[in-house]
């Protein structure tokens, strides 16, 4: 038995909603501010469904859930929205040093008091979007789950972000990075390659935008050249691709969640 099939045994996952408790959460109005119970602790966030969503793929699905060697694993969470992905890393790897980035000023906030709350001494949370430089870029969002530097939004003024290297923070080994992160995922992976060797698992939802090139191919083949093993999951398709326009945050066409690992 490898060191981290024990280390996981230790984990202790986030406690999860009873259906009643999950069913009120959606009678919510949108985008409003509020706070649930979770764990002893106020939740905090700026959207009931948005938490809703989070909190089904993060903590009921578990999509984020790894394997690794490290006893004290590096996470860095690019893209962290009110915090529910930080909650589910700070409850399953209470060992592990937290890196979170969350560029949006009002969901940091939310992310913040949630930090708080939970009183996690582990988690570092930077105010910032990841790029390929230190740089300032415009930011669109939809006050949900979609900010971004790379999709516009019609008849919306852009806030203006300060970015991060991503790559810097990679030359040290890395349990988990996570990416969701409206677009700018391939320039940041592209940028990041040359340090993927000390980097045990990666996840990243790929974005689509209409009328863009599309990269999913490209993300692929630099996870098998450098040694990952991936597996595809659908996060926003249409259902007659062909013929269908239906998109999401204003020109997004497709999602699709990427899951790249070594088998330790």
């Amino acid at each position: 038995m490898g060191y981290f099939t024990r280390f996981k045994n230790k984990h202790k996952a986030p406690k999860k909603f009873s259906e009643e408790q999950l069913e009120e959460l959606k009678t919510q109005p949108r985008w409003v501010r509020g706070s649930i119970q979770f764990e002893g602790h106020d939740f905090y966030y700026h959207d009931a469904q948005c938490f809703y969503d989070s909190y089904q793929e993060i903590i009921d699905d578990e999509i984020y859930r790894f394997n690794t060697k490290q006893e004290q694993p590096v996470i860095i969470d690019c893209g962290a929205n009110m915090g529910v992905s930080v909650l589910f890393f700070a409850k399953e790897y209470p060992t592990a040093k937290i890196i979170a980035f969350e560029p949006e000023e009002e969901i940091f906030d939310v992310l913040q008091k949630n930090k708080e709350s939970y009183q996690f001494s582990n988690v570092e949370l930077n105010k910032k979007a990841v790029w390929d430089s230190e740089t300032t870029l415009e930011f669109f969002t939809d006050h949900g789950m979609g900010g971004s530097v790379e999709n516009t939004f019609k008849r919306q003024k852009p806030a203006i972000v300060q970015t991060v290297r991503l790559a810097d923070f990679l030359q040290t080994p890395v349990a988990m990075l996570k990416l969701d992160i409206e677009g700018a995922e391939y320039t940041v992976l592209k940028d990041c390659e040359p340090y993927f060797k000390n980097v045990e698992n990666i996840f990243v939802e790929y974005h689509s935008f209409e009328k863009k090139e599309q990269h999913l191919e490209e993300l692929l083949s630099m996870f098998k050249k450098n040694g990952f093993r991936y597996h595809l999951r659908q996060s926003f398709s249409r259902k007659r691709p062909m013929v269908d326009k239906n998109n999401i945050c204003e020109n997004m066409d497709m999602a699709i969640n990427v899951f790249a690992y070594r088998e330790l």
